[in-house]
């Protein structure tokens, strides 16, 4: 059985919406932030590196963000949000799978941090952080123009992956996405997903 722990507002609920749209079994244990948006110390002790999320498959515990969601979409309900090889989106699948982390969040997380330390807003580095961030809005306005979903026609763990930089990070750093409406339209359509609903609900 799996369980996911989830600590509030943060990258596990990947890992309950993913489960939820597979309509597969697991267990959650619920974790909150402290008022300095930490983590609460019992949450730390599950991982060294007091990470989220963090799962457990019957004594195996696995961390990381993409890890987590590969090995859940890949061990869970058949893959049926995989993309394999061999299939015309697979290179599309892995490359937004990993842009989500490797790329976009790369970015907020440095504005978000900036922010924190309190780094003025004129300051070059956020300037050039925060048109670094136009530019990949730009770029994720695009791809969702062309295609229903990141990795094409069906939606995959690579939109569960893609969804929490416009979701629950924008609880961390700002980000409009009036300016872009195929991004406004897709995330229209992912809250309207019955799994996204429940996730919503089970993992705040």
């Amino acid at each position: 059985m799996i369980t996911i722990y989830h600590l509030e507002r943060s990258r596990s609920d990947r890992a309950v919406w993913l489960m939820e749209e597979l309509d597969a079994p697991y267990r959650i244990e619920h974790f909150a932030r402290l008022p300095t948006w930490e983590a609460e110390p019992a949450y730390k002790l599950l991982h060294p590196l007091g990470s989220s999320p963090v799962i457990d498959d019957d004594g195996k515990v696995i961390a990381e963000s993409g890890a987590v969601i590969e090995y859940l979409a890949t061990t869970q309900g058949d893959g049926a949000l995989v993309v394999r090889p061999g299939s015309a989106d697979y290179a599309d699948y892995l490359y937004w799978f990993h842009f989500s982390e490797a790329t976009l969040m790369t970015e907020l997380t440095r504005e978000i941090m900036s922010e924190r330390v309190g780094v003025a807003f004129d300051n070059p580095g956020r300037v050039y952080c925060r048109n670094r961030i136009a530019q990949l809005m730009a770029f994720i306005d695009a791809r969702l123009g062309e295609v229903p979903f990141f990795a094409g026609v069906r939606f995959t763990a690579a939109d569960i992956m893609m969804t929490f930089p416009f979701t629950t990070a924008r609880q961390f750093v700002p980000l409009d996405v009036d300016p872009y409406p195929n991004i406004a339209r897709y995330l229209e359509a992912i809250a309207a997903r019955p799994a996204y609903q429940r996730c919503r609900a089970i993992a705040p």
